[in-house]
């Protein structure tokens, strides 16, 4: 059975700047960087998906309390533009 973690308590937190995530013969190898030291750690599909899913609605749920989106692009997903086709037109919908 699982038990709470005590996030208060234990070890020392580490910041985590990167992530480099790969499924390799069915098992996810995850890494995680802090500045220059790597901590590189392996696990099953089902803890994958299990982390994937606990992880979306906690910020699901923090976005909703405090009314913000979190960009969650990854690094290869374009940026929207802030620019619409009327604010390239000059602003009007019924120009002819």
């Amino acid at each position: 059975m699982d038990h709470k973690h005590d996030f208060h308590k234990g070890p020392e937190k580490i910041f985590v700047d990167k992530v480099h995530v790969r499924i390799i013969n069915g098992l996810l190898h995850f890494a995680l960087e802090s500045g220059d030291k790597v901590y590189a750690f392996t696990s099953d599909l089902v803890l994958g998906k299990r982390f994937g899913r606990i992880l979306g609605q906690q910020v699901e749920e923090i976005e909703k309390k405090n009314n913000i989106v979190i960009d969650g692009r990854l690094p290869h997903e374009p940026m929207p533009s802030p620019l619409s086709v009327s604010d390239v037109q000059g602003g009007s919908k019924d120009r002819k």
